[in-house]
């Protein structure tokens, strides 16, 4: 029996098991079943003829038993998000999967060998914590394919997992677990033992690219590796996905727009990449197509902190500041932080907006948040704070400093020398569009 991926699932026939983002999903019997033959189909028509010969065998039934189990499968597999079609219906001629089908492990494993599927359900959790972007979830992601590597060394893919892992805790986003030496040269280290097993290993490259553009401001040489990762791997969301961050960071949200589409495509619930396709539109001036995929990302993951952020900086832009408070409220709840919640909605209703932001403002900068504190000082006009805090994310290496020319709250800088002097240093003032004005969000 084989072991099939498709989006965040994982369907192990061996095991009669489906899991979404490494969480077992209540599918069984029958239902099971005629998922395994629409993923052993892949993305290949299947007509109620096969079906009632593969599970009624000599048995007469009514169409609606099939009916009935797809029904069920829908429910199970597209959860909270129903907007995202898992298995597609062929009018008077059967059905097939949506999404695109890997089969993960053989059928029959050679002997001696553990079971794909143990391997299979672990690299399914780590990715699942590696995707929540958040300091917990990155450490035990890190752990899980440490374990799954002790099953098989020579598995590109969690090598590239650990890769992306090690990255992304060099963030400020996650405050930085790894200092910015150790974690690159990790990175870089696992990067390269996947490329060594799968030169075509989308996600590794993707990597490698990622570390030019944001720690060694090499965007030549970021571009070129990213361009060359999508070539070789155009089926991998990774590849994609790295490449849109290039786009972005290099004011050309348009283009990493249709790239994110692309690997939204791909990987159709992943809500990194829905959360950042909300953040090109937001650079792109479309404030509502924006909000309406950040709204998408909260709701594939309702805990999760980024989105909700994210969609408080797009309120703010936008000068809807009581939405963002609200939006602010529960990105602090989410941490445990209800009393400064509390404080800062007494703060706007007897002291206004402006006395509760600059409390808010200095939460982030007791965080050491300088990027987040500059574009939350652009909210009440103050430019001078905003260049002060880009400057101190330069010096600090902040991951996130690489957008400063693309993000719509810093438009009214553009101007400023100090603000120049920052994209000269980025090597950002090369990569911008010529005659290219500021978008208005």
């Amino acid at each position: 029996m084989a072991v099939y991926g498709f989006g965040p699932f994982v369907l192990d026939l061996r095991e009669r098991r489906l899991l979404r983002d490494g969480q077992l999903l209540p599918v069984a019997g029958k239902s099971l079943e005629v998922l395994g033959i629409l993923a052993e189909a892949g993305g290949r028509l299947v007509d109620r003829e096969t079906f009632n010969a593969r599970l009624w065998p000599d048995v007469t039934v009514e169409d609606r038993n099939l009916t009935v189990h797809i029904s069920s499968l829908r429910k199970a597999l597209n959860g909270h998000h129903p907007s995202v079609e898992c298995i597609e219906t062929v009018a008077r001629a059967g059905y097939r999967m949506a999404l695109p089908v890997q089969l993960l492990g053989p059928a029959d494993p050679p002997s001696g060998l553990p079971p794909p599927s143990g391997l299979h359900f672990i690299k399914a959790e780590a990715r699942a914590n590696l995707n929540k972007v958040e300091r917990v979830p990155a450490l035990r992601a890190l752990g899980l394919f440490e374990r799954a590597l002790a099953l098989d060394p020579n598995d590109a893919d969690c090598h590239a997992g650990m890769a992306s892992t090690y990255l992304l805790m060099t963030s400020t986003t996650i405050r930085r677990p790894l200092p910015i030496d150790e974690g690159t040269r990790l990175a870089r280290e696992a990067a390269h033992r996947a490329l060594v097993l799968d030169e075509t290993n989308g996600e590794a490259r993707g990597v490698l690219g990622r570390l030019r553009m944001i720690y060694e401001r090499d965007w030549p040489g970021a571009e070129a590796d990213l361009a060359r990762a999508v070539a070789l791997a155009p089926q991998s969301p990774d590849a994609a996905f790295a490449l849109a961050l290039f786009l972005l960071a290099t004011s050309r949200p348009d283009e990493a727009v249709t790239t994110l589409a692309r690997a939204r495509g791909l990987d159709p619930l992943r809500r990194d990449i829905i959360e950042h396709l909300g953040l090109a539109h937001w650079m792109a001036a479309e404030g509502e197509q924006s909000l309406a995929a950040l709204g998408e990302a909260v709701s594939i993951d309702p805990t999760a902190r980024r989105p909700r952020f994210r969609r408080m900086l797009v309120l703010d832009q936008l000068g809807r500041h009581d939405e963002a408070m609200a939006e602010r409220r529960i990105w602090l709840e989410l941490f445990d932080h209800a009393p400064f919640a509390a404080r800062l909605d007494g703060l706007m209703r007897t002291d206004g907006h402006r006395a509760a932001m600059l409390e808010w403002i200095a939460m982030l900068e007791r965080l050491n948040q300088w990027y987040e504190v500059a574009i939350q000082r652009m909210v009440i006009d103050d430019a001078t704070g905003a260049l002060d805090a880009l400057e101190r994310a330069v010096s600090e290496h902040a991951d996130s400093i690489i957008y400063m020319g693309t993000y719509p709250s810093f438009h009214p800088l553009h101007g400023e020398s100090r603000y120049q002097r920052l994209m000269r240093q980025l090597g950002l003032a090369k990569c911008q569009p010529q005659g290219a004005a500021p978008r208005q969000g």
